[in-house]
């Protein structure tokens, strides 16, 4: 027995030094790799440069971090995720460039790379609005597309001069909602779905009981995709000072959405074709020669971008005593309890967010960006609480409403002394539904079956082994009903109107910004910039600080976090490439579940918009 035990002892010394050898490496190799980032250079511009905004990145209300699986993909196998930078970062970098006498003009590339709740319509109009005031200094913007998308070419179609690539394709073919129905599937395979719900509008639960949309679900989109397609074609119109009306316009894309390089050109949405060695040529001539590769010289967004404060500059900064507006995101599926990952924001994190803020004395004004579809009532509450809290206290509140701030993400952003949101904004969607599945039938086909011991008779309510009673379904229909009453009382104090008034609005239907106006659901037209102005001058600021929440993580963070953080899954490479064999169908469906599984109110009653990316197209 003895040579076992010291096979034994001798394979556990062997890993035990393996393994903290790794440790000890990795952690090196990480230490080296942030001290590289932290002890870069400031980026040198050279006279006439053009600063370079490549679309391939996904651009987000919410600022995120530096994160560690990131350093260590890009450092280990040279993958890199599409860049990531948010909305107030890229607009201070094209004011900055427009008073930078360096900066020659920009130079927009690429197509944009969306994730999550990122390249929403509103934020890149927001970014288009920021290029048209960049235009103001004089300076050009030129764009070269290849095959860009209709998101892609509405940023395009801001730019001075357009090229296009000979081999280049510009598809222009209409916004489209399409949706995967589940109901057909769940009664083959034995799945059953009860429903509860206030409003006729509030299609979020059609996918798990229908096959197709409802007459007022397809109703309300349809009005959705129309208003967003003339916003669209009349921003193209204005931007390429076209001359034809929009009828003309989507009339001739009717006929040929398709277009080659040629017929775009002709039409007047680019205004050359050239192939990109071409296209380097020509910036070449309209700026300088780079001092060491004699091509243009050029600055890239990623250099010139001023990141928000990290934990400890923010800490640094608030003893020089310059008063500060909070900009604080709400981004994502509103759920319960402390999390916030750009997928899904918890109430309880926003709402210790809240306090945080509202319990400094520096901080004279709040302003909440909000781009969520809703989700949880009891995650929602807990925000409302701590804004109506914050407002006692004196602490102006203004709400600037992003790509969609509909449902709960409409209930938060009711209470506030100015809303803000964009023409195209998706909003309302005041209702509300509870979802309430069972898997008896299918059991009962593979031999399962449930027993249970109890002390009531409904005391397995919010079990899935059994369909719910008459009873028990008609408490929890009151139930939601409180809800959606209290919703409305809501909406009609915040907006000065008769209850009447808006459960006329209401029924769970969602508007675009431009009704949302027309009905009083909000204030005023207007993106994150000029929200935190308005939010200063409620605050009597002239000169004040944004300090954004939540705070953005730098490299030293991530020195931190890898030397927590076990050799397991943050160093694997690769992780998750098998979902590519799925196909599409499934990803959705899996997709709707994981979004269903964030909805942890207790009753599992919730209100959620039930689609956001991909619904228009774009």
């Amino acid at each position: 027995m003895k040579p076992f035990f010291k096979d034994v002892l001798k394979h556990f010394a062997v890993s035990a030094v393996s393994t903290l050898l790794f440790v000890s490496l990795s952690a090196i190799f990480i230490s080296a790799l942030i001290s590289s980032m932290l002890s870069e250079e400031e980026v040198l511009v050279q006279r006439d440069s053009f600063l370079v905004i490549d679309l391939r990145m996904n651009l987000t209300d919410r600022p995120s971090g530096v994160r560690l699986e990131d350093l260590t993909r890009q450092a280990l196998v040279d993958e890199a995720k599409p860049p990531h930078y948010h909305l107030l970062e890229v607009l201070r970098a094209l004011d900055k460039a427009s008073l930078d006498p360096k900066i020659a003009g920009i130079f927009i590339e690429g197509g944009f790379m969306p994730s999550g709740y990122g390249c929403g319509y509103e934020a890149v109009s927001e970014f288009v609005e920021g290029l048209r005031e960049f235009k103001k200094c004089g300076k050009p913007v030129i764009g070269f597309c290849h095959t860009p998308n209709q998101l892609d070419y509405l940023v395009y179609s801001i730019c001075d001069e357009i090229y296009m690539d000979p081999s280049g394709t510009l598809l222009l073919s209409g916004l489209a909602s399409e949706e995967v129905f589940l109901g057909e599937t769940f009664e083959k395979y034995g799945v059953g779905v009860q429903v509860v719900r206030v409003g006729e509008f509030k299609g979020a639960v059609e996918p798990f009981t229908s096959t197709s949309y409802s007459e007022e679900n397809r109703m309300q989109i349809k009005r959705l995709l129309d208003l967003r397609w003339e916003h669209y074609l009349n921003e193209i119109i204005r931007n390429r000072s076209l001359p034809m009306e929009l009828s003309d316009l989507n009339e001739s894309l009717g006929r040929e959405f398709l277009l080659e390089p040629s017929q775009a050109e002709n039409l007047g949405l680019v205004d050359s074709v050239v192939p990109y060695d071409r296209m380097l040529d020509l910036l070449l001539e309209r700026g300088s020669s780079d001092y060491e590769t004699n091509e243009y010289s050029r600055v890239y967004l990623r250099d010139f971008v001023d990141r928000p404060d990290s934990p400890r500059e923010a800490e640094m900064a608030m003893s020089n005593g310059t008063p500060k507006v909070a900009l604080l995101y709400v981004e994502g599926v509103i759920v319960d309890g402390w999390s916030d990952d750009g997928m899904s924001v918890g109430g309880n994190e926003i709402a210790d967010r809240i306090r945080e803020i509202r319990n400094e004395p520096q901080y004279e004004a709040l302003v909440i960006r909000v781009n969520s579809p809703g989700g949880s009532v009891a995650g929602s509450d807990a925000i409302l609480a701590e804004i109506n809290r914050a407002r006692r206290d004196g602490l102006p509140v203004v709400v600037s409403m992003g790509s969609v701030a509909a449902s709960g993400g409409y209930w938060i952003s009711t209470e506030c002394d100015r809303l803000f949101a964009g023409e195209q904004t998706i909003t309302g969607s005041i209702g509300v539904f509870g979802l309430l599945p069972n898997v008896k039938e299918l059991g009962a086909r593979f031999g399962l079956h449930w027993d249970v011991v109890k002390t009531h008779e409904s005391s397995d309510l919010m079990g899935v082994s059994r369909p719910k009673t008459e009873k028990e379904l008609a408490v929890i229909q009151g139930h939601v009903d409180r809800i959606y009453s209290r919703f409305i009382k809501l909406v009609a104090q915040s907006r000065s109107k008769e209850i009447t008034q808006i459960e006329e609005i209401a029924q769970g239907r969602v508007w675009m910004g431009k009704d949302a106006m027309e009905l009083g659901l909000i204030d005023e037209f207007g993106g994150i910039v000029r929200s935190i102005q308005h939010a200063a001058s409620l605050a009597e600021l002239e000169w004040y600080e944004v300090v954004e929440f939540p705070r953005v993580g730098t490299p030293l963070d991530v020195l931190a976090e890898v030397l927590q953080v076990s050799a397991s899954e943050d160093f694997q490479v690769g992780r998750g490439s098998s979902s590519r064999n799925f196909s599409s169908v499934i990803e959705n469906v899996k997709l709707i579940l994981e979004n269903l599984s964030r909805l942890n109110d207790p009753g599992h009653l919730y209100s959620m918009l039930p689609w956001y990316s991909g619904s228009f197209g774009f």
